[in-house]
């Protein structure tokens, strides 16, 4: 029997949704650096595009008048490269990396302005000096290089690219071989900085500068460095962009 007594309705509860968390996908983006996620590298056959990606995974951009000159650069290295008379690298990768990137980030730390003439001492295959020739082509640069076979291969490279403003010397810098006078120097071959800087006092203009790519170990070396004819300039320790590779730049200025 139902009661004289109206069922009274629940009244309905107010929508009390718990609120949620922005979504990863609405979260503003951070770089792989600060979020700890890897990036991925490029990979592929090795082409003018995938040269291009690694090129920038390592930090650098190149324009297509300048990655055009680097892989026609790259593909004459390898085509000459039957003994590994010229580079022992032969990883495209590694190559890209150690050699390509490598020598073009210090243009960044040399505020993308080079001394003209700019001799690149112990250049081997070309590196830096194609390399700063490329991404800096109103630079001024002699490659020197004591050995026979790769000064062929210089001088080949020269004349393939069409290269304006480049020459080679096919002699070891000494004091008294080399007397072209020059505003700057750049090596990135074995040997000491005290023991460099004597080959180039002829040569270096007052005020010109000595600019060594090292690796980490410089710093025992610049430990026990003095010169008061050559002072330091500027000292960059940095790292290859997604690798471990530590470098350094040092540049000295001569004061007479």
């Amino acid at each position: 029997m139902a009661s004289g007594n109206p069922i009274k309705k629940r009244s309905k509860r107010p929508n009390r949704s718990k609120s949620k968390k922005p979504s990863q996908s609405k979260r503003p983006w951070v770089s792989s650096t600060q979020s700890g996620m890897h990036t991925p590298k490029p990979t592929g056959k090795p082409s003018p595009g995938l040269l291009d990606s690694l090129l920038q995974y390592y930090g650098i951009e190149l324009n297509s008048t300048q990655l055009k000159q680097l892989w026609a650069y790259h593909q004459m290295l390898i085509a000459a490269n039957t003994d590994s008379d010229l580079t022992r690298l032969h990883s495209f990768d590694t190559i890209v990396q150690k050699h390509y990137a490598d020598c073009m980030l210090t243009h960044k730390l040399m505020q993308k302005k080079w001394p003209s003439p700019l001799l690149d001492m112990g250049t081997g295959a070309g590196f830096p000096g194609f390399m700063i020739k490329i991404i800096s082509p109103e630079t001024k640069i002699i490659l020197a290089e004591p050995r026979p076979r790769r000064v062929d291969f210089l001088n080949q490279v020269i004349k393939e690219l069409k290269f304006k403003d480049i020459s080679v010397f096919g002699h070891r810098v000494t004091s008294e071989s080399f007397t072209t006078p020059i505003k700057g120097c750049v090596t990135r071959a074995f040997a000491s900085i005290e023991k460099s800087l004597p080959c180039l006092q002829p040569s270096l203009q007052k005020n010109g500068l000595v600019i060594f790519m090292k690796g980490p170990a410089v710093k025992v070396e610049l430990q026990e460095f003095q010169s008061p004819q050559y002072p330091i300039q500027k000292t960059e320790y940095y790292t290859i962009p997604h690798t471990k590779q530590q470098r350094a730049l040092i540049v000295l200025q001569k004061r007479s």
